[in-house]
């Protein structure tokens, strides 16, 4: 999928807020490492090795799942020792956790992007544009986002961390729906069944069980969030200025 935005997946992490609440990314570096070398500044060296570690655990978690992956199999696809691997990170849950983070705080700042829904033909190519963005998000962090599914399972921190992102992300879509001009909707209901819609979508398209073409399904989701929310016709007429 061609890119949307400036915007390039990898950074890490965003922190909570006493209120539960994601707070807007940009408090850590891209792709830091985990617990045993937090607080220490990494030469170029070991950012490059903290890299090939956390690049070779996604392709792990990819192709294993998260419970079947072992720290084994991640030094392996590395090339590196397991005395390297735990200079910079615990355990497998560390490096996941550096992982997962990675994709909250991208989740977060694409939630904070979210522009207010508007009815007509802008409206429509702002919706696309999102939903761009967040494909491109989904698509690049594919194996992280199905292994931190199965971690859902467990009740893990990893789970319930998912399960923030998401509800974050509904409560956006509900406060644009309910000052949106559009039909009257409960935006609760409205906002829970649009993003399932689109979360599903793209959890398909990167597990492979759904093969189509990636523009073809933005435009698709695109209209089909705007119609439930402002009608086929709003699509066709331009808002004065």
């Amino acid at each position: 999928m061609p890119e949307r935005s400036g915007r390039r997946p990898g950074s890490r992490p965003a922190a909570a807020s006493t209120d539960g609440a994601i707070q807007p990314p940009g408090r850590r570096p891209v792709g830091g490492p985990g617990a045993p070398a937090q607080g220490r500044e990494l030469r170029t060296r070991g950012k490059r090795t903290v890299r090939r570690l956390l690049d070779a655990a996604v392709k792990v978690f990819a192709a294993k799942g998260y419970h079947a992956a072992r720290v084994d199999d991640i030094v392996r696809r590395a090339r590196l020792s397991h005395g390297t691997f735990y200079l910079y990170f615990a355990n497998k849950e560390d490096i996941f956790g550096v992982l997962t983070a990675d994709v909250a705080e991208q989740m977060s700042a694409l939630v904070h992007s979210l522009d207010p829904f508007e009815p007509g033909p802008d409206g429509v190519d702002a919706l696309r544009k999102w939903l761009a963005e967040f494909a491109e998000l989904y698509s690049h962090y594919g194996p992280v986002i199905r292994a931190w599914t199965e971690a859902e399972a467990d009740g893990s921190e990893f789970g319930q961390l998912g399960n923030q992102m998401l509800g974050e992300l509904a409560v956006a879509f509900a406060r644009h729906v309910d000052a949106s001009p559009a039909k009257k909707l409960d935006p609760d209901v409205a906002s829970l069944a649009l993003l399932a819609m689109i979360e599903r979508f793209n959890y398909y398209g990167v597990s492979g069980q759904l093969r189509l073409d990636p523009e073809r399904t933005i435009d698709a989701l695109a209209i089909a969030v705007h119609d439930s929310l402002f009608g086929r016709s709003a699509r066709s007429s331009r808002r004065e200025t």
